[in-house]
């Protein structure tokens, strides 16, 4: 179906009026971009430590969470999926009903630490409807944290390095998933599903309370790029 929606659509011709450039340049300048921009730079760094933190953890624990901690099968373990999904639905939804959100480096912190505190209260959930009514949670909380990256990173870029940002932001995320994945199987099988789940939770929600004291340009950004006052 995404391969037929896509075979209308005619991309622009490219300007390529300038001398060939070498691989290694380009991607040294979106670096340097990512770098030399608080903004964007924080950004990925948090986009990174939850990919390693987080969702790593979320695709290597939570089926063996559900199997040995909670007692459910193959099954229920789906509805934690569908619950996220269904939220992480409605809230990506929600907020495509705004055309500008002021202060949105603001919100996605605030999402960064709801985020942490969920993932935490999952892992020391002892009931399994406690704990799809938090993955519902967590969906919603999700649909708010990755549009709000990906739009304040988009936003503040300028269109001459969006491929190469974007690329890296690409890099970040699905590179940061299977190494934090990795990290969380060892940890389990070390401390415990439910405690590592719990700690990467826990981690987050001081990450979080760092960048909210730290990163003044960050709380700043709006959605429709640029910072507000104050």
């Amino acid at each position: 179906i995404g391969l037929l929606a896509l075979l209308p659509m005619r991309v622009p011709p490219v300007d390529r009026t300038g001398p060939p450039r070498h691989l290694l340049v380009e991607v040294r300048e979106g670096l340097a971009f990512v770098a030399g921009h608080p903004g964007i730079r924080t950004l990925m760094l948090v986009l990174m430590t939850t990919a390693l933190v987080m969702a790593g953890t979320f695709m290597t624990l939570l089926p063996k969470i559900s199997l040995e901690e909670l007692e459910v099968g193959p099954f229920r373990t789906s509805m934690f999926f569908t619950a996220m999904g269904v939220g992480m639905l409605m809230s990506s939804l929600l907020l495509a009903s705004f055309s500008r959100l002021d202060r949105a480096g603001l919100w996605f912190i605030v999402t960064l630490i709801c985020g942490g505190t969920l993932n935490a209260a999952f892992g020391l959930s002892l009931w399994y409807t406690v704990s799809l009514a938090i993955m519902f949670a967590t969906g919603w909380n999700a649909g708010f944290f990755t549009n709000l990256n990906l739009t304040l990173i988009q936003v503040n870029t300028p269109h001459e390095v969006m491929g190469r940002v974007m690329s890296i932001y690409t890099l970040t995320m699905a590179g940061g998933m299977p190494l934090g994945g990795l990290l969380a199987g060892l940890m389990s099988d070390v401390w415990g599903s439910r405690e590592w789940f719990a700690a990467c939770g826990f981690a987050l929600v001081a990450i979080g309370v760092v960048v909210l004291l730290t990163q003044p340009s960050l709380r700043r950004m709006r959605s429709s790029g640029g910072e507000a006052p104050g």
